[in-house]
């Protein structure tokens, strides 16, 4: 789920965007929804179970579901119809705040805001663009919303990691888009 640097498409063809478009969304999600400021560690888990129900008016929904249902599919958004389905494990994980399930979800976040409306289905790659392809935004929107990459610049990977509860894997990839800048 985390390979920022994919060179295929996984996920649907969708409107592109650009990395620092995805990161603006992702910058006014955290502080206008989450109200959570930059410097700090996100609560995926309030997000979650408080913030995006009563934000919606209750449209908002997630189903935890159990591992035999969702098979090997960890999460799944369906923008247009606003319901998140968990697989059971992830779900509890995230309550113990497993980094990658704090990732897992705020991809399927970043499929809420980056495509609204949209029908996602996954299916064989498509003919079209990585900045077109929806499992690459939500990836990269779950990146910048969990840790900001203007707070990455000169931080090691175990700081990211401790300061934004996210894996190495994901603290690496940080520090490369901070020394592009």
């Amino acid at each position: 789920m985390l390979d920022f640097l994919q060179k295929h498409n996984t996920g649907i063809k969708v409107k592109p965007r650009s990395k620092d478009s995805i990161a603006g969304l992702a910058g006014a999600f955290r502080r206008k929804v989450c109200k959570t400021e930059v410097t700090d560690c996100l609560d995926v888990l309030k997000v979650l179970e408080l913030i995006l129900p009563k934000l919606t008016k209750g449209e908002f929904e997630f189903f935890p579901l159990d591992n035999e249902i969702m098979g090997d599919t960890e999460a799944a958004m369906s923008p247009d119809r606003m319901k998140m389905c968990i697989r059971k494990d992830v779900y509890d994980a995230l309550h113990d705040g497993d980094f990658r399930a704090r990732f897992t979800i705020a991809h399927e976040f970043g499929h809420f805001v980056l495509h609204e409306g949209v029908a996602l289905a996954r299916g064989n790659a498509k003919n079209h663009k990585i900045y077109e392809d929806s499992e690459w935004q939500a990836n990269c929107f779950a990146a910048e919303l969990l840790a900001p990459v203007s707070q990455c610049i000169n931080m090691t990977e175990d700081e990211i990691m401790e300061k934004f509860q996210v894996s190495r894997q994901c603290a690496g990839f940080r520090i490369k888009e901070a020394n592009k800048r």
